[in-house]
């Protein structure tokens, strides 16, 4: 993780904070906060570290009030008002290994003053954009991507390479399809859009 030495910390995080870096205010749908918590879930797995999510509203069929979830362990505050007070009750919990993931500058400096640790939101995101990029990437799998994209890119060297036999005809050297060029050859009427299949591979 490199943010915190060789110790592994408990980071008790403002999801509320967190929600609203994302343009999400008020009351959010159980749906978000879950992706939220499974995506907490990933970065606990990937850098072995402890989360606690301290949430505001109502707790969740799936996560309950000061239990764990997927990794994550979850508890709520009954709103925004009081989100504070719950995250000083999570930071307790947590002991010395805690630390403050936090937007609210007050309720930092009051952690700082006592000796305990802070991480600023923004940095924090940072660290779960990360671990959806690689996400996103997959290691270069090709079996991830879509069906439809692979099939239209297809279609185009097809159409590149010239007709197709007629499939009615009976004779079997005139159904083999034709033979591509060597790969030290460059073929002219290929090679524009095998650049472009590539710059779309790269994209993707």
């Amino acid at each position: 993780m490199g943010l915190f030495g060789t110790t592994k910390p408990v980071l008790v995080v403002d999801t509320a904070a967190v929600l609203r870096t994302k343009g999400m205010r008020g009351r959010v749908a159980p749906r978000q906060q879950l992706q939220l918590l499974r995506a907490l879930s990933r970065l606990v797995q990937r850098e072995k570290i402890k989360v606690t999510a301290v949430m505001a509203g109502e707790p969740l069929d799936k996560a309950p009030h000061n239990t764990v979830f997927d990794h994550v362990r979850v508890r709520y505050a009954k709103s925004e008002d009081t989100l504070n007070k719950e995250l000083l009750k999570a930071l307790a919990q947590a002991g010395s290994a805690g630390v403050l993931v936090i937007e609210d500058v007050a309720l930092e400096n009051r952690v700082l003053r006592k000796g305990g640790r802070t991480l600023r939101v923004s940095t924090f995101r940072k660290l779960l954009d990360d671990g959806a990029e690689q996400n996103e990437a997959g290691g270069g799998n090709n079996n991830n991507r879509p069906q439809h994209n692979r099939r239209d890119r297809d279609r185009g060297r097809d159409r590149d390479r010239g007709p197709r036999p007629n499939r009615n005809n009976n004779n079997p050297q005139q159904q083999q399809q034709p033979q591509r060029p060597p790969e030290n050859e460059v073929d002219p009427q290929n090679s524009g859009s095998d650049d472009i299949s590539q710059m779309i591979d790269l994209v993707e």
